[in-house]
């Protein structure tokens, strides 16, 4: 690998129309960034340092978090990232960079799935109007899963069902989830079908989030769906989709979530305008996203800091 000569000084990006340059103070990881490798790095926090024509709500030093566009240059394993101003929010004094840089994709994730695609109650609803509304958190200890079960309470929906296998007690932790099945026990189907009707006698079944979308997820939750006469399920990933062997049953419909939705990019799973739709309340919800740590009503997850040597991780993910 080409290195530089002592002392070279490097001129650093500058952000485009409403963009922001970030000084990285810490980045966060998820699942897809050891399946990717140095593609992706894209949930960054730390001090703004520069901004772009059109960019009205950040100044200098500003902390903020922010969610960066996926495979673009300017992420989060440099010493400065360029985001979107749209993808980018206040860190309210109470949560740590290192907190902040948890909270971009996942939190966000979970709410277009929720909000979005399934089209329940937000939390700024009316008061009671997700009561008797059953939802299903399939994966509730997964990152996605964990936010989605936090922001299902704040929308009052209920009984809200998580599934969860070694992650339990974590699940429990988050107290969002009204009831908490096993997988490794087995017939998870009929657990749920027994819990929802147990909680809510005559309510019926008809939002699930799949933050799994895999090892065949999508088969036991359409168990469920048949049961109580179809509804919709939310995957995060087009495997089942793109298993021929597969096909919905009627009543069942599907969708999928493409976080980069969020900055209006499409998708070959979702339209341009479910993209330009999700781009609008990503605005929105972003700037909500200071409001509900500040308050302590949204609970970070899964924080752990670490210095890493990032010449060797990336060289770990070339090969």
């Amino acid at each position: 690998m080409a290195q530089l000569p002592a002392n070279t000084v490097l001129s650093l990006r500058k952000p485009g129309p409403n963009e922001v340059l970030i000084k990285v103070i810490a980045t966060g990881l998820n699942p897809k960034d050891w399946k990717r490798g140095t593609e992706c790095r894209d949930d960054v926090a730390g001090l703004i340092e520069s901004v772009g024509d059109g960019v009205f709500e950040y100044n200098t030093g500003d902390r903020v978090a922010a969610f960066h566009r996926i495979t673009e240059p300017g992420g989060g394993y440099a010493e400065y990232a360029l985001a979107p101003a749209s993808t980018t929010f206040r860190l309210p004094p109470n949560i740590s960079f290192e907190a902040g840089a948890g909270l971009p994709l996942v939190t966000m994730t979970a709410a277009i799935s929720l909000y979005q695609a399934l089209q329940l109650p937000l939390p700024t609803a009316a008061a009671a109007a997700g009561e008797g509304i059953p939802v299903l958190i399939y994966g509730g200890a997964m990152a996605v899963g964990a936010y989605a079960l936090q922001l299902a309470k704040l929308s009052m929906l209920s009984p809200i069902i998580a599934v969860a296998g070694n992650g339990i007690e974590f699940v429990k932790s988050l107290n969002a989830a009204t009831h908490i099945i096993g997988y490794r026990n087995g017939n998870v189907a009929d657990k749920i079908i027994e819990a929802v009707r147990a909680a809510a006698p005559g309510q019926k079944l008809h939002h699930v989030l799949d933050a799994v979308s895999d090892f065949g997820s999508h088969k036991v939750i359409t168990d469920v769906m048949v049961a109580f006469g179809g509804g919709q399920i939310n995957l995060l990933d087009p495997r089942a989709d793109t298993d021929k062997s597969w096909q919905w049953p009627e009543g069942v419909k599907f969708s999928l979530t493409f976080v980069g939705s969020a900055y209006g990019r499409k998708h070959p799973w979702i339209t341009e305008e479910r993209a330009a739709a999700d781009k609008e309340f990503a605005y929105w919800f972003y700037r909500y996203m200071t409001h509900l740590p500040a308050e302590g009503r949204l609970n970070r997850i899964h924080t752990k800091s670490c210095l890493v040597d990032w010449m060797e991780y990336c060289r770990a993910c070339k090969t």
